[in-house]
Protein backbone atom coordinates (compact mmCIF):
# COMPACT_ATOMS: atom_id res chain seq x y z
CA UNK A 1 0.00 0.00 0.00
CA UNK A 2 1.04 3.50 -1.15
CA UNK A 3 0.47 7.30 0.74
CA UNK A 4 -1.15 9.47 -1.10
CA UNK A 5 0.95 12.78 -1.31
CA UNK A 6 -0.50 14.81 1.57
CA UNK A 7 -1.83 17.57 -1.01
CA UNK A 8 -4.33 15.17 -1.58
CA UNK A 9 -5.07 14.29 2.06
CA UNK A 10 -5.14 18.27 3.19
CA UNK A 11 -8.05 18.61 0.57
CA UNK A 12 -10.16 15.49 1.82
CA UNK A 13 -9.55 16.80 5.35
CA UNK A 14 -10.72 20.00 4.00
CA UNK A 15 -13.45 18.78 2.02
CA UNK A 16 -14.54 16.24 5.00
CA UNK A 17 -14.70 19.35 7.99
CA UNK A 18 -17.18 21.31 5.50
CA UNK A 19 -19.07 18.11 4.73
CA UNK A 20 -19.51 17.88 8.51
CA UNK A 21 -20.75 21.13 8.29
CA UNK A 22 -23.26 21.30 5.59
CA UNK A 23 -25.07 18.01 6.37
CA UNK A 24 -25.11 18.33 10.23
CA UNK A 25 -25.01 22.40 10.93
CA UNK A 26 -25.26 25.45 9.08
CA UNK A 27 -25.39 25.78 5.37
CA UNK A 28 -21.39 26.57 4.51
CA UNK A 29 -21.02 29.90 2.25
CA UNK A 30 -20.25 29.03 -1.32
CA UNK A 31 -16.82 30.80 -1.21
CA UNK A 32 -15.39 27.93 0.82
CA UNK A 33 -15.86 25.66 -1.82
CA UNK A 34 -14.27 28.05 -5.03
CA UNK A 35 -11.11 28.09 -2.39
CA UNK A 36 -11.51 24.31 -2.83
CA UNK A 37 -11.44 25.13 -6.82
CA UNK A 38 -8.34 26.76 -6.49
CA UNK A 39 -6.65 24.23 -4.63
CA UNK A 40 -7.25 21.77 -6.73
CA UNK A 41 -6.44 23.53 -10.18
CA UNK A 42 -3.33 24.25 -8.66
CA UNK A 43 -2.19 20.61 -7.49
CA UNK A 44 -3.94 19.26 -10.74
CA UNK A 45 -3.37 22.41 -13.11
CA UNK A 46 0.62 22.18 -12.22
CA UNK A 47 1.29 18.76 -11.69
CA UNK A 48 4.77 17.61 -12.88
CA UNK A 49 4.91 14.39 -14.89
CA UNK A 50 2.15 13.64 -12.64
CA UNK A 51 -0.81 10.97 -14.23
CA UNK A 52 -0.09 7.95 -16.86
CA UNK A 53 -1.68 10.47 -19.56
CA UNK A 54 0.84 13.18 -18.60
CA UNK A 55 3.50 12.00 -21.75
CA UNK A 56 0.55 10.94 -23.90
CA UNK A 57 -0.97 14.50 -23.59
CA UNK A 58 2.31 16.00 -24.15
CA UNK A 59 2.91 14.78 -27.47
CA UNK A 60 -0.61 15.54 -28.67
CA UNK A 61 0.88 19.60 -27.21
CA UNK A 62 3.57 18.93 -29.76
CA UNK A 63 1.36 17.48 -32.49
CA UNK A 64 -1.07 20.17 -32.73
CA UNK A 65 1.55 22.86 -33.15
CA UNK A 66 2.17 21.00 -36.91
CA UNK A 67 -1.61 21.37 -37.80
CA UNK A 68 -2.68 24.77 -39.91
CA UNK A 69 -5.26 26.93 -38.44
CA UNK A 70 -7.20 26.38 -41.51
CA UNK A 71 -7.27 22.93 -41.00
CA UNK A 72 -8.81 22.89 -37.70
CA UNK A 73 -11.34 25.16 -38.84
CA UNK A 74 -12.35 22.71 -41.09
CA UNK A 75 -12.07 20.21 -38.56
CA UNK A 76 -14.96 21.81 -36.52
CA UNK A 77 -16.85 21.73 -39.51
CA UNK A 78 -16.38 18.29 -39.81
CA UNK A 79 -15.54 19.03 -43.63
CA UNK A 80 -11.78 16.76 -44.65
CA UNK A 81 -9.50 19.09 -45.94
CA UNK A 82 -5.55 18.19 -47.37
CA UNK A 83 -4.52 17.86 -43.87
CA UNK A 84 -5.54 15.67 -41.36
CA UNK A 85 -6.36 16.16 -38.25
CA UNK A 86 -5.97 13.92 -35.68
CA UNK A 87 -7.52 15.30 -32.58
CA UNK A 88 -10.71 16.83 -31.60
CA UNK A 89 -10.71 20.87 -33.12
CA UNK A 90 -11.18 22.44 -30.15
CA UNK A 91 -8.56 20.73 -27.99
CA UNK A 92 -6.18 21.03 -31.02
CA UNK A 93 -6.82 24.76 -31.13
CA UNK A 94 -6.11 25.96 -27.74
CA UNK A 95 -2.88 23.63 -27.87
CA UNK A 96 -1.74 25.50 -30.81
CA UNK A 97 -2.09 28.88 -29.33
CA UNK A 98 -1.08 27.76 -26.25
CA UNK A 99 2.53 27.08 -27.87
CA UNK A 100 2.65 28.68 -31.11
CA UNK A 101 0.90 31.90 -29.96
CA UNK A 102 2.40 32.20 -25.88
CA UNK A 103 4.98 29.43 -26.41
CA UNK A 104 3.99 28.52 -23.42
CA UNK A 105 5.31 25.66 -21.33
CA UNK A 106 3.29 22.31 -21.01
CA UNK A 107 2.66 23.07 -17.69
CA UNK A 108 0.55 26.32 -18.77
CA UNK A 109 -1.88 24.15 -21.03
CA UNK A 110 -2.38 21.75 -17.98
CA UNK A 111 -3.29 24.78 -15.91
CA UNK A 112 -5.59 26.29 -18.40
CA UNK A 113 -7.77 22.47 -18.93
CA UNK A 114 -7.60 22.60 -14.70
CA UNK A 115 -9.03 26.33 -14.66
CA UNK A 116 -12.07 25.13 -17.07
CA UNK A 117 -12.49 21.63 -15.78
CA UNK A 118 -12.72 22.98 -12.24
CA UNK A 119 -15.16 26.03 -12.87
CA UNK A 120 -17.63 23.66 -14.58
CA UNK A 121 -17.60 21.38 -12.06
CA UNK A 122 -18.37 23.58 -9.27
CA UNK A 123 -20.89 25.15 -11.02
CA UNK A 124 -22.39 21.76 -11.74
CA UNK A 125 -22.40 20.20 -8.29
CA UNK A 126 -23.66 23.94 -7.10
CA UNK A 127 -26.28 23.69 -9.12
CA UNK A 128 -27.03 20.06 -8.72
CA UNK A 129 -26.98 19.62 -5.05
CA UNK A 130 -27.28 21.07 -1.68
CA UNK A 131 -24.01 19.02 -0.64
CA UNK A 132 -21.05 20.12 -2.86
CA UNK A 133 -18.14 19.54 -0.41
CA UNK A 134 -19.78 15.82 0.49
CA UNK A 135 -20.49 15.37 -3.35
CA UNK A 136 -16.92 16.50 -4.24
CA UNK A 137 -15.18 14.31 -1.15
CA UNK A 138 -17.43 11.05 -2.41
CA UNK A 139 -16.10 11.05 -5.64
CA UNK A 140 -12.45 12.70 -5.36
CA UNK A 141 -10.69 8.97 -5.43
CA UNK A 142 -10.72 7.99 -7.90
CA UNK A 143 -12.37 10.61 -10.10
CA UNK A 144 -9.73 13.42 -9.42
CA UNK A 145 -6.91 11.00 -10.28
CA UNK A 146 -8.43 10.13 -13.62
CA UNK A 147 -10.00 13.17 -14.86
CA UNK A 148 -7.95 16.30 -13.70
CA UNK A 149 -5.14 14.78 -13.25
CA UNK A 150 -5.82 12.34 -16.15
CA UNK A 151 -7.77 11.61 -19.11
CA UNK A 152 -7.97 15.51 -19.15
CA UNK A 153 -10.11 15.77 -22.87
CA UNK A 154 -12.73 13.35 -21.71
CA UNK A 155 -12.94 15.15 -18.10
CA UNK A 156 -13.40 18.63 -19.18
CA UNK A 157 -15.52 17.96 -21.76
CA UNK A 158 -17.69 15.91 -20.35
CA UNK A 159 -17.84 18.93 -17.06
CA UNK A 160 -19.11 21.36 -19.94
CA UNK A 161 -22.08 18.83 -20.43
CA UNK A 162 -23.17 18.53 -16.93
CA UNK A 163 -22.49 22.07 -16.66
CA UNK A 164 -25.06 21.90 -19.41
CA UNK A 165 -27.35 20.36 -17.97
CA UNK A 166 -29.03 23.48 -16.67
CA UNK A 167 -30.25 24.62 -20.23
CA UNK A 168 -32.06 21.24 -20.37
CA UNK A 169 -33.94 22.32 -16.84
CA UNK A 170 -34.70 25.57 -18.95
CA UNK A 171 -35.75 24.16 -22.35
CA UNK A 172 -33.29 26.28 -23.55
CA UNK A 173 -32.18 23.54 -27.26
CA UNK A 174 -29.99 26.31 -28.74
CA UNK A 175 -28.08 26.85 -25.74
CA UNK A 176 -27.65 23.08 -25.00
CA UNK A 177 -26.41 22.07 -28.69
CA UNK A 178 -24.06 24.82 -28.26
CA UNK A 179 -22.56 23.53 -25.64
CA UNK A 180 -22.63 19.92 -26.88
CA UNK A 181 -20.54 20.90 -30.12
CA UNK A 182 -17.75 23.02 -28.07
CA UNK A 183 -17.82 19.80 -25.86
CA UNK A 184 -17.35 17.42 -28.64
CA UNK A 185 -14.95 19.96 -29.59
CA UNK A 186 -12.89 18.92 -26.78
CA UNK A 187 -13.34 15.09 -26.89
CA UNK A 188 -16.01 13.29 -29.13
CA UNK A 189 -16.97 10.88 -26.50
CA UNK A 190 -19.70 14.04 -25.95
CA UNK A 191 -21.87 13.28 -28.99
CA UNK A 192 -23.38 10.43 -26.98
CA UNK A 193 -24.69 13.42 -24.50
CA UNK A 194 -26.99 15.12 -27.64
CA UNK A 195 -29.56 12.91 -27.10
CA UNK A 196 -29.80 13.96 -22.94
CA UNK A 197 -32.40 17.24 -23.71
CA UNK A 198 -34.95 14.56 -25.09
CA UNK A 199 -34.18 11.36 -22.60
CA UNK A 200 -34.37 13.86 -20.11
CA UNK A 201 -37.99 13.61 -19.95
CA UNK A 202 -38.88 10.53 -20.34
CA UNK A 203 -41.12 8.80 -17.94
CA UNK A 204 -39.70 6.09 -16.20
CA UNK A 205 -41.11 3.63 -13.39
CA UNK A 206 -39.36 0.88 -11.12
CA UNK A 207 -40.57 -1.65 -13.68
CA UNK A 208 -39.10 -0.32 -16.54
CA UNK A 209 -35.57 0.74 -14.73
CA UNK A 210 -35.81 -2.91 -13.32
CA UNK A 211 -36.53 -4.32 -16.62
CA UNK A 212 -33.88 -2.12 -18.56
CA UNK A 213 -30.65 -2.78 -16.47
CA UNK A 214 -31.86 -6.85 -16.40
CA UNK A 215 -31.72 -7.10 -19.33
CA UNK A 216 -28.80 -4.91 -20.27
CA UNK A 217 -26.95 -7.89 -17.47
CA UNK A 218 -28.23 -10.24 -19.58
CA UNK A 219 -26.72 -8.74 -22.82
CA UNK A 220 -23.13 -8.39 -21.20
CA UNK A 221 -21.64 -11.60 -22.58
CA UNK A 222 -22.73 -11.15 -26.11
CA UNK A 223 -21.10 -7.94 -26.94
CA UNK A 224 -23.74 -6.44 -29.39
CA UNK A 225 -21.88 -3.00 -29.43
CA UNK A 226 -19.40 -4.81 -31.81
CA UNK A 227 -22.70 -4.03 -34.47
CA UNK A 228 -21.84 -0.87 -34.17
CA UNK A 229 -18.35 -1.54 -35.97
CA UNK A 230 -15.84 1.15 -35.85
CA UNK A 231 -18.28 4.55 -34.43
CA UNK A 232 -17.84 3.42 -31.11
CA UNK A 233 -14.01 2.49 -30.97
CA UNK A 234 -13.91 6.23 -32.62
CA UNK A 235 -15.44 7.53 -30.24
CA UNK A 236 -14.53 5.99 -26.89
CA UNK A 237 -10.65 5.25 -27.74
CA UNK A 238 -7.72 6.97 -28.04
CA UNK A 239 -4.71 4.96 -29.41
CA UNK A 240 -2.51 7.87 -28.14
CA UNK A 241 -4.01 7.32 -24.50
CA UNK A 242 -4.12 3.80 -24.05
CA UNK A 243 -1.09 3.38 -22.66
CA UNK A 244 -1.75 6.05 -20.13
CA UNK A 245 -5.50 4.38 -19.58
CA UNK A 246 -4.08 1.27 -18.91
CA UNK A 247 -2.27 2.51 -15.97
CA UNK A 248 -5.53 3.31 -14.32
CA UNK A 249 -6.99 0.04 -14.58
CA UNK A 250 -6.43 -3.00 -12.48
CA UNK A 251 -9.00 -5.85 -14.62
CA UNK A 252 -8.58 -9.43 -13.77
CA UNK A 253 -9.43 -11.92 -16.21
CA UNK A 254 -11.72 -13.14 -13.89
CA UNK A 255 -14.01 -10.02 -13.71
CA UNK A 256 -14.03 -9.77 -16.82
CA UNK A 257 -15.11 -12.88 -17.55
CA UNK A 258 -18.29 -12.47 -15.90
CA UNK A 259 -16.63 -12.44 -11.98
CA UNK A 260 -17.67 -9.56 -9.74
CA UNK A 261 -15.22 -6.73 -8.92
CA UNK A 262 -15.85 -3.06 -7.29
CA UNK A 263 -17.30 -1.41 -10.79
CA UNK A 264 -20.49 -3.87 -9.98
CA UNK A 265 -20.31 -3.76 -6.51
CA UNK A 266 -20.72 0.05 -7.25
CA UNK A 267 -23.45 -0.16 -10.01
CA UNK A 268 -25.51 -2.54 -7.03
CA UNK A 269 -25.25 0.42 -4.69
CA UNK A 270 -26.05 2.98 -7.36
CA UNK A 271 -28.96 0.68 -8.46
CA UNK A 272 -30.36 -0.12 -4.76
CA UNK A 273 -30.34 4.38 -4.29
CA UNK A 274 -32.46 4.60 -7.98
CA UNK A 275 -35.17 2.18 -6.29
CA UNK A 276 -35.15 2.72 -2.80
CA UNK A 277 -35.39 6.38 -2.60
CA UNK A 278 -37.18 7.32 -6.51
CA UNK A 279 -40.41 8.18 -4.65
CA UNK A 280 -39.52 10.42 -1.96
CA UNK A 281 -36.68 11.63 -4.42
CA UNK A 282 -39.41 12.32 -6.84
CA UNK A 283 -41.62 14.63 -4.30
CA UNK A 284 -39.03 16.36 -3.01
CA UNK A 285 -36.04 16.83 -4.78
CA UNK A 286 -36.13 19.35 -7.79
CA UNK A 287 -35.43 17.62 -11.24
CA UNK A 288 -34.65 14.36 -9.72
CA UNK A 289 -35.41 12.11 -13.00
CA UNK A 290 -33.32 14.01 -15.08
CA UNK A 291 -30.33 12.17 -13.06
CA UNK A 292 -32.51 9.38 -12.29
CA UNK A 293 -32.84 8.36 -16.53
CA UNK A 294 -29.09 9.54 -16.77
CA UNK A 295 -28.18 7.00 -14.41
CA UNK A 296 -30.64 3.80 -15.95
CA UNK A 297 -28.40 4.57 -19.03
CA UNK A 298 -25.36 4.70 -17.23
CA UNK A 299 -25.72 1.44 -15.34
CA UNK A 300 -27.31 -0.23 -19.10
CA UNK A 301 -23.83 0.87 -20.86
CA UNK A 302 -21.98 -0.20 -18.10
CA UNK A 303 -23.03 -3.44 -18.07
CA UNK A 304 -23.24 -3.55 -22.43
CA UNK A 305 -19.69 -2.93 -22.41
CA UNK A 306 -18.58 -4.48 -19.77
CA UNK A 307 -16.52 -6.79 -21.54
CA UNK A 308 -14.09 -3.71 -23.02
CA UNK A 309 -12.91 -1.74 -20.38
CA UNK A 310 -12.33 1.07 -22.00
CA UNK A 311 -15.72 1.39 -23.26
CA UNK A 312 -17.32 0.55 -19.74
CA UNK A 313 -14.89 3.41 -17.81
CA UNK A 314 -15.48 6.07 -20.99
CA UNK A 315 -18.94 5.42 -22.57
CA UNK A 316 -20.12 4.67 -19.59
CA UNK A 317 -18.51 6.65 -17.29
CA UNK A 318 -19.57 10.07 -18.41
CA UNK A 319 -23.13 8.80 -17.60
CA UNK A 320 -22.15 7.34 -14.13
CA UNK A 321 -20.67 10.85 -13.20
CA UNK A 322 -24.53 12.19 -14.01
CA UNK A 323 -25.81 9.38 -11.36
CA UNK A 324 -23.65 9.31 -8.57
CA UNK A 325 -24.91 12.62 -7.32
CA UNK A 326 -28.13 10.79 -6.41
CA UNK A 327 -26.65 9.13 -3.32
CA UNK A 328 -25.44 12.01 -1.39
CA UNK A 329 -28.83 13.92 -2.38
CA UNK A 330 -31.07 11.16 -1.03
CA UNK A 331 -30.31 12.63 2.61
CA UNK A 332 -31.99 15.22 1.65
CA UNK A 333 -35.21 13.33 1.28
CA UNK A 334 -35.00 11.62 4.41
CA UNK A 335 -35.47 11.45 8.35
CA UNK A 336 -32.29 12.53 10.33
CA UNK A 337 -31.78 8.84 10.95
CA UNK A 338 -31.80 7.79 7.40
CA UNK A 339 -29.84 10.97 6.76
CA UNK A 340 -26.93 9.72 9.65
CA UNK A 341 -27.38 6.41 7.82
CA UNK A 342 -26.59 7.53 4.38
CA UNK A 343 -23.33 9.40 5.60
CA UNK A 344 -21.90 7.13 7.87
CA UNK A 345 -22.27 4.92 4.09
CA UNK A 346 -20.79 7.77 2.10
CA UNK A 347 -17.99 8.30 4.54
CA UNK A 348 -17.02 4.21 4.94
CA UNK A 349 -16.92 4.46 1.14
CA UNK A 350 -14.92 7.36 0.78
CA UNK A 351 -12.67 5.57 2.61
CA UNK A 352 -12.87 2.52 1.19
CA UNK A 353 -11.92 3.66 -2.28
CA UNK A 354 -8.74 6.06 -0.38
CA UNK A 355 -7.78 2.13 0.53
CA UNK A 356 -8.15 0.35 -2.42
CA UNK A 357 -6.97 3.18 -4.92
CA UNK A 358 -3.65 3.07 -2.54
CA UNK A 359 -3.18 -0.75 -2.98
CA UNK A 360 -3.21 -0.97 -6.66
CA UNK A 361 -0.47 -0.01 -8.91
CA UNK A 362 -2.68 3.27 -10.11
CA UNK A 363 -1.15 5.16 -7.38
CA UNK A 364 2.49 4.65 -7.91
CA UNK A 365 1.33 4.65 -12.31
CA UNK A 366 0.18 7.70 -12.00
CA UNK A 367 3.57 9.56 -9.18
CA UNK A 368 0.79 10.48 -7.04
CA UNK A 369 2.59 8.99 -4.27
CA UNK A 370 4.30 11.04 -1.44
CA UNK A 371 7.54 10.58 -2.74
CA UNK A 372 6.66 10.69 -6.78
CA UNK A 373 4.42 13.79 -6.73
CA UNK A 374 6.01 17.00 -7.76
CA UNK A 375 4.71 20.73 -8.68
CA UNK A 376 6.29 23.22 -10.53
CA UNK A 377 5.39 25.42 -7.88
CA UNK A 378 4.57 23.65 -4.65
CA UNK A 379 7.16 22.74 -2.17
Amino acid sequence: MSLLHPYYIIAMIYMLIFSVQEIFGNKVDKKWFWFLGVYLIIIAGLRDSVGPDYGSYKGIYIYSDTKEYWSIFLKALHIEGSENVDIEWLYALINKIMLNVFNAPFYMLTLVIAIFAIFFKIKYTEDNTFYPFTFTLFMFIPNFFIGESGQIRQNLGTFIIYFAIRYIKERKLWHYLFFVFIASGIHNVCYIFLPMYWVARIPLNKTMMLVSIIVSIFLSPFEVYKVFGNFLSNIASDSMLVEGFNGYVDETAQRLNGGFGIPEALMAILTFFLFAFDTPMKEKYPYYEYHRNYAVIGICFYFIFRNNPVFSSRLAGAFIGFSFVLIPNAMYVVSANKKRLIYSFIIALTIFNFVVFSSFRNIIAGRFTIDLYKNHILP
